[in-house]
C-alpha cells in the first residue's frame, strides 16, 4: 500500500499551519476599532452622519484581508 494512501498516516507539524486564534482576533478587532473611530471623529468634525458605519465596515474588510494576508496563503 502506498504513504498516500495509508488514512492511519499523521500529517508531519510541518504541514499544518501555526494559527494564533488571539492574533486574529485582535487583527479584527484592531481593523473595527481603529476605521471606526477615524469614522466617529470625521462625523465629529464634519458635523455628519454615516462615517462611522463606514468605518465600522470599512475596518472589519481590512480586519479581514490583514488575516488574510497573514495566515491564508501557504
Amino acid at each position: 500500500m502506498p504513504d498516500d494512501a495509508d488514512p492511519n498516516r499523521t500529517r508531519p507539524d510541518n504541514s499544518v499551519p501555526k494559527v494564533d486564534p488571539y492574533a486574529v482576533l485582535s487583527h479584527l478587532l484592531a481593523g473595527v476599532v481603529l476605521y471606526g473611530g477615524i469614522g466617529w471623529l470625521l462625523d465629529w468634525w464634519l458635523g455628519t452622519r454615516g462615517f462611522v458605519a463606514a468605518g465600522l465596515v470599512l475596518g472589519a474588510a481590512a480586519g479581514v484581508w490583514a488575516v488574510w494576508l497573514r495566515y491564508g496563503r501557504s
